[in-house]
C-alpha cells in the first residue's frame, strides 16, 4: 500500500512533528518498527516501546532515536537532514524567557560582529561565500565541539587577532549545528545573568569580543556560566589572543592573581585557536570557491601582504589609509588611537577630535590649514573602503537612530597602529582634549591613570576630578594617591573625609588608616624633637623623615636649614667636611625613616633590594654612576607605597581590580615623592645626587614593574625598551619577595627561588639580568644567605609588591 510522505518543511511545532511522525508510522505496529529498526537483533540497536511512545506520542525524540525511527519507516537517508530540522523546530518553537531573541537563522552576521567584506566588481551579497576552515571540519573544531555542546550544554571560544575570521566561523558553525535554536546576543554580562534566571532551552549566548563582558564585580562570572552550562545552553565566544594570555598567565612570582576570575571561567570553556594565515587545505578551498565566480575571494587571493581574511575585511586597505593620510587626516586618526590605547572605550566625539588634533601637526601644517581642514579629514578617515570597513566608524547611541554618537577605530588597525605607536609621545593636545570632552567616568579614571603612568599629573588630577563628580569611586583613590604623592595630604584627607561624611564605610575605614599614620609620625616627631635641636645629623635626617611620613615634606627644607644653623654637622660622605648639602644618602634615610612608619616590613624589603641591585650590577661590571642609579632605585623602588591606603597594602585577601590599579600606582607614585624631595632642597642638594636623581633612578622607580614579555605595568614595555636600572630592579625585588614570602604565600629557599629565576627569564626578567644574579648568587652565596638570616614575623609580610 502506498503511503504519502509528509512534509517535514511544514512541522514547527510538537504537535505538528506528532503528528508528521504519526503519518510516517502507517499502520506498522511497535512490533514491526522494533524489527525493522534492528533486523539484526542487536543489542540496544531497536525501538522500544517506550521509546516510541514518548516519540509518536510526547515527540520527545533525540537525533539519533529519530534516525533510527527513519530507517524503520523507510525514509530515503536522503531526507533525514529534513527530519532533523522538523524536529529542531518543533523543539524549540517556545523561545526561552529571555528577551530579545531570534532565531540562529535569522541573525544578522554584521549585527553579530562578522565584519563587512571589501567589494569587487561583480560581487553580490553582503558577504563573500564562506570558505571552511580546518576547524569546521576536525574532531574538537568548532562545529563538532558546538555539536557535543548541543547535546549537555558547552561553551566554545574561538581565539585569533582582529580580522582573522573568528566571528565568521562562529557564525558558520551555529548555522550549520543550531540553525534553529534561539540565539542572545547581550548588550553586557547583566542581559547573561538573566538569562541564567529563566528558564533556557536550545538556547545559543553569543559573546563576540569577550573582554567586553569580563572585568569588575559587574563582570560575568564562572558560576552564571555553569548555571547556562548546566541547563544545556551553548555559549560561543571570541577573544583576542593578547587578551586570552592576559586572562589565563598564571601571576609572576610575588604577583597577585589579578585575573583569577576570568582564569576560573576560560577554565570552562572549549577552546579553539584560529590561525590568521591560511593553511594549504584552506587555500585550496578558497581558489576553487573563486574559481567558481567569487570575485571577492579572487581579489583577496592576489594579494600576498596579508592574511586572505583580512584582506576580505579591508586591513590593507585600513592600514594604507592610515599611512597615506594627509597631514590633517592623519592627526584625526592619530588622536583617536592614541585615545583609544590610552583608555578610552566610548565613542570619540568630534569636539575631540578637533581638539585633540592640532597637536600632530607641525607649525607650518597648522598654519597652512584650510577653513574645513576637520570637515575633510573626518570624511576621509570614515570613508568606506572598497564597501567595507571605515579607519574611523561612525557609532550610533543605544537608543537613537540615524545620529552619530561618535567614532571608534576599526579594531585591526588600532591592533597595528597602536603597535606602532606605544612609545610614541602624545600631544598636549590630545592630553587637554580628553581632559575638556571625556564624560564616561570609566574613561577618564582610565585615561587619568595612563597620564599618572606618564607622570602627567595635572592631567591625572583633573581627570580624576571628572570621575569623582560624575560618581566614581575608583578616582577617588587615585586622586588621594596622587594628592599624597604629591606632598598634599591635607587635601587627600579632605577627600577620603567627604566620601566617609557621604556614608561610605570603605572611605571611613581609610580615613581612620590615613590618620592614624600621621598621628603615630607626630608623636615620633615630638619624641625626637630634643635630639634634633642639639644639631645632631642623623636625628635632624630622622626629623626630616617624620615630616614626610606625616605628609608635611614641605616643611623639611626649613627644618634642615634650622639644623644647619643650630649646629653645622658632617656631610655622611665626608664626615671631615662641614656643610648642609643633603646627600643622596640623607635623602635615603629621611625617605626610609617616612616608610617605616608605614610598613617596617616595607622599609627592610628596599634596603635588601637595594643592596641585591648592586650585586647585580656588580656583576654586569656596570660604570660607578650607573651602579649608583640601580643603588637608588632599589632603595627607592617602593617609596610610592607611603600613598597606597594601609587598607590595601596590608590586605590579605586578593585584591580587586580597583585595589589593584592603586597598587599599580605606586611607582608613579615613587618618582612624585623623590623628585619632589628632591626639588625642595634645591641648592641644598648635592650635585651628585641631582643628577643622579633626574633620570636613571627615576627610571627604576617607575618601570620596576614592567615584563621582558612586555604584560607588566606601568607602560607595557618590552625587552629593551625598559629602562637597564628597572630591569635590575625588577629581578632583586622579585627574588627577595620569593625568598621573603607574603601573608598568602610562604617563604621559598634561596635554591628555589633561584630556580623560579631562571625558569621566568625571558618571560618576566631579562636574561642578560638574571645570568648575572645566578653568577653573583653563585659566587656570593654566603653573602646572599645573610641578607635574609633574620626574616619578618608573618604579620609583617604584607602583600603588596
Amino acid at each position: 500500500m502506498h503511503v504519502e510522505m509528509p512534509d517535514p518543511s511544514q512541522v514547527h511545532t510538537i504537535p505538528e512533528l506528532i503528528s508528521a511522525l504519526r503519518a510516517l508510522r502507517a499502520d506498522r505496529s511497535y512490533a514491526d518498527l522494533d524489527k525493522a529498526a534492528n533486523p539484526g537483533n542487536r543489542p540496544k540497536e531497536g525501538l522500544p516501546s517506550s521509546t516510541l511512545s514518548d516519540l509518536l506520542n510526547k515527540g520527545r525524540a533525540s537525533r539519533e532515536t529519530l534516525e533510527v525511527f527513519l530507517r524503520a519507516c523507510a525514509v530515503p537517508r536522503e531526507q533525514w537532514r529534513a527530519w532533523q530540522g522538523a524536529r529542531e523546530r518543533a523543539l524549540t518553537a517556545d523561545a526561552p524567557g529571555a528577551a530579545g531573541l531570534i532565531r540562529v537563522t535569522q541573525a544578522d552576521p554584521r549585527l553579530l560582529g562578522v565584519h563587512a567584506a571589501i567589494d569587487a566588481p561583480g560581487a553580490t551579497g553582503d558577504l563573500p561565500a564562506y570558505i571552511l576552515r580546518d576547524t569546521d571540519t576536525t574532531p574538537r573544531g568548532v562545529r563538532d565541539l558546538l555539536a557535543k555542546a548541543a547535546d549537555q550544554g558547552g561553551m566554545v571560544l574561538l581565539v585569533g587577532e582582529s580580522s582573522v575570521g573568528k566571528s565568521r566561523c562562529a557564525y558558520e558553525a551555529i548555522r550549520a549545528a543550531l540553525p534553529h535554536w534561539w540565539l542572545l546576543h547581550p548588550a553586557d554580562a547583566g542581559q547573561v545573568r538573566q538569562a541564567a534566571e529563566q528558564t533556557t532551552r536550545r538556547l545559543v549566548v553569543w559573546l563576540d569580543e569577550l573582554q567586553r563582558y569580563l572585568g569588575g564585580s559587574a563582570g560575568l562570572s564562572a558560576a552564571t556560566v555553569r548555571i547556562l552550562l548546566q541547563s544545556g545552553v551553548v555559549l560561543v565566544a571570541t577573544i583576542w589572543p593578547e587578551r586570552y594570555t592576559a586572562y589565563t598567565a598564571m601571576p609572576g612570582p610575588g604577583q597577585p592573581d589579578l585575573y583569577a576570575a576570568e582564569r576560573q571561567l576560560l577554565d570552562l570553556a572549549d577552546v579553539v585557536h584560529l590561525q590568521g594565515s591560511f593553511s594549504a587545505a584552506e587555500r585550496e578551498r578558497a581558489e576553487a570557491v573563486a574559481t567558481s565566480g567569487d570575485q571577492r575571494i579572487a581579489l583577496a587571493l592576489r594579494s600576498g601582504d596579508y592574511g586572505l581574511t583580512q584582506i576580505i575585511a579591508a586591513a590593507p586597505q585600513l592600514v594604507g589609509r592610515w599611512r597615506g593620510a594627509n597631514p590633517y587626516a592623519a592627526a584625526v586618526l592619530n588622536a583617536a588611537i592614541d585615545a583609544t590605547r590610552l583608555g578610552v572605550v566610548s565613542p570619540l566625539s568630534p569636539d575631540l577630535l578637533r581638539a585633540a588634533a592640532p597637536g600632530y601637526c607641525d607649525v607650518r601644517q597648522r598654519a597652512a590649514a584650510p577653513p574645513d581642514w576637520f570637515e575633510t579629514a573626518l570624511a576621509y578617515a570614515t570613508g568606506t573602503l572598497n564597501g567595507a570597513a571605515a579607519a574611523l566608524a561612525p557609532v550610533a547611541g543605544s537608543t537613537t537612530m540615524g545620529q552619530i554618537n561618535g567614532y571608534q577605530v576599526a579594531d585591526y588597525l588600532q591592533q597595528h597602529a597602536g603597535q606602532h605607536r606605544h612609545l610614541v609621545e602624545v600631544p598636549c593636545t590630545c592630553w587637554q582634549a580628553l581632559v575638556d570632552h571625556l564624560t564616561d567616568p570609566g574613561d577618564q579614571t582610565r585615561v587619568g591613570h595612563a597620564a599618572q603612568h606618564r607622570l602627567l599629573y595635572q592631567h591625572a588630577r583633573d581627570l580624576y576630578r571628572h570621575a569623582i563628580r560624575s560618581g566614581s569611586g575608583q578616582a577617588t583613590g587615585l586622586l588621594a594617591m596622587l594628592l599624597v604623592g604629591q606632598g598634599r595630604t591635607a587635601d587627600a584627607v579632605a577627600l577620603w573625609r567627604a566620601r566617609a561624611d557621604a556614608g561610605e564605610g570603605a572611605a571611613r575605614t581609610t580615613l581612620t588608616s590615613l590618620l592614624d599614620e600621621q598621628n603615630r609620625a607626630e608623636r615620633e616627631l615630638a619624641r625626637r624633637q630634643a635630639d634634633a635641636d642639639t644639631g645632631d645629623r642623623a636625628a635632624a635626617v630622622r626629623m626630616a623623615g617624620l615630616l614626610v611620613a606625616q605628609g608635611r615634606p614641605q616643611d623639611v627644607p626649613a627644618l634642615w636649614r634650622t639644623q644647619v644653623d643650630v649646629g653645622r654637622f658632617a656631610t655622611a660622605r665626608s664626615p671631615e667636611r662641614l656643610g648642609g648639602e643633603v646627600t643622596a644618602d640623607d635623602l635615603g634615610e629621611m625617605l626610609m625613616t617616612a616608610l617605616e612608619i608605614k610598613s617596617p616590613y616595607t622599609r627592610r624589603h628596599s634596603e635588601r633590594i637595594s643592596r641585591l641591585a648592586v650585586m647585580i650590577g656588580e656583576g654586569m661590571g656596570m660604570r660607578p654612576d650607573a651602579l649608583e642609579a640601580v643603588r637608588l632605585a632599589g632603595l627607592f623602588h617602593d617609596i610610592g607605597k607611603l600613598a597606597v591606603p594601609g587598607t590595601v597594602l596590608h590586605k590579605d585577601e586578593a585584591l580587586t581590580q580597583e585595589e589593584y590599579a592603586l597598587i599599580q600606582s605606586h611607582t608613579s607614585c615613587g618618582v612624585s615623592i623623590v623628585a619632589g624631595l628632591a626639588e625642595l632642597f634645591n641648592d641644598l642638594l648635592e650635585p651628585a645626587a641631582r643628577i643622579l636623581l633626574t633620570e636613571a633612578a627615576l627610571e627604576g622607580i617607575l618601570h620596576h614593574h614592567e615584563r621582558f614579555d612586555g604584560r607588566g605595568y606601568p607602560r607595557g614595555l618590552a625587552g629593551r625598551e625598559i629602562p637597564e636600572s628597572a630591569r635590575v630592579v625588577s629581578v632583586a625585588d622579585v627574588f627577595d619577595a620569593v625568598v621573603t614570602g607574603r601573608a598568602y604565600r610562604p617563604a621559598r629557599s634561596i635554591e628555589a627561588a633561584l630556580e623560579i629565576m631562571s625558569q621566568e627569564s625571558g618571560a618576566s626578567f631579562d636574561p642578560e639580568m638574571v645570568e648575572a644574579f645566578l653568577t653573583v648568587a653563585d659566587s656570593r652565596y654566603d653573602q646572599l644567605e645573610s641578607f635574609f638570616s633574620a626574616r619578618p614575623a608573618r604579620d609583617e609580610r604584607k602583600k603588596p609588591m
